[in-house]
């Protein structure tokens, strides 16, 4: 058995792991380090890729080693424990037996699955977001839906449909996995908003970088019903001016140095 170690900022975690996943890690552990980044410690069965992976991650102070026997399935199931989101969401591994806690909802995600764990505070800013603006009646479109988790919690927070679009297969293939995790049938797409028809969507939400957000800004509008809300995160605190001017009025919420603006639009 062998190990690649990286160390990485909090941030790049989702990415990271996505791109270990990909691959072909057979686990993955992370722990703090004192320098405020996190150690990404990531299980492979042969020592064949060495010299492409330590290529491939150079920024990151790759360290491969050669292990003894680990249980790479224990080690990964501790570092991805249940955790509370908000006031009513319990988000989950399949792994977990923990009964649900009264009040909230049940929300399965395998986060060996990559491409959106909950981890990041932009998932996190997300799903409070939507905690607070889902109705019963509301249709949602979630824009880069990746693992899909952001439309499961719609559902599960009493939205009456939620639409995932990615033009990435990959990630519709793993939402379509969580998707069945919870017993939901997967209402997804292949695109992006450009490919929606207009004002279709009570609530739109998109988790994507700043960049990305800003040239779908004029479709993320053109989709979302009058009175209807938008909620974008995925930028940082210094990034939000750019989202104010053009939402003005629109709620600020933060965590860590990310933001989260949500707008109702008149």
């Amino acid at each position: 058995m062998y190990s690649l170690r990286l160390a990485c900022p909090r941030e790049e975690i989702d990415r990271l792991s996505a791109e270990l996943w990909e691959a072909g890690t057979v686990a993955i552990y992370e722990t703090d380090l004192p320098s405020n980044e996190v150690l990404l410690m990531a299980g492979f069965d042969a020592d064949e890729q060495r010299a492409m992976l330590v290529q491939r991650f150079a920024a990151y102070s790759p360290d491969w080693r050669q292990e003894p026997a680990i249980d790479w399935t224990a080690q990964t199931r501790a570092a991805w424990p249940a955790r509370l989101v908000g006031d009513r969401l319990f988000l989950a591994p399949p792994w977990c037996n923990d009964p649900t806690p009264p009040g909230r909802f049940r929300l399965i995600h395998n986060p060996g699955l990559a491409c959106g764990t909950g981890e990041h505070p932009c998932t996190q800013l997300a799903l409070a977001a939507l905690e607070k603006h889902i109705h019963p009646a509301a249709t949602v479109t979630d824009i880069g839906t990746g693992s899909g988790i952001l439309a499961i919690a719609a559902l599960r927070l009493g939205a009456a449909s939620a639409i995932g679009v990615d033009p990435d297969e990959a990630a519709l293939s793993t939402a379509r996995e969580n998707f069945s995790l919870n017993a939901l049938p997967p209402l997804l797409a292949a695109g992006s908003a450009d490919c929606l028809a207009a004002e279709t969507s009570d609530l739109t939400v998109a988790n994507i970088n700043a960049t990305v957000l800003l040239s779908l800004f004029d479709h993320l509008l053109r989709i979302t019903k009058r009175h209807g809300r938008l909620i974008l995160t995925g930028f940082t605190e210094p990034e939000s001016p750019r989202f104010l001017k053009l939402l003005p009025g629109a709620e600020v919420s933060t965590l860590a140095e990310w933001c989260c603006v949500t707008a109702t639009l008149s």
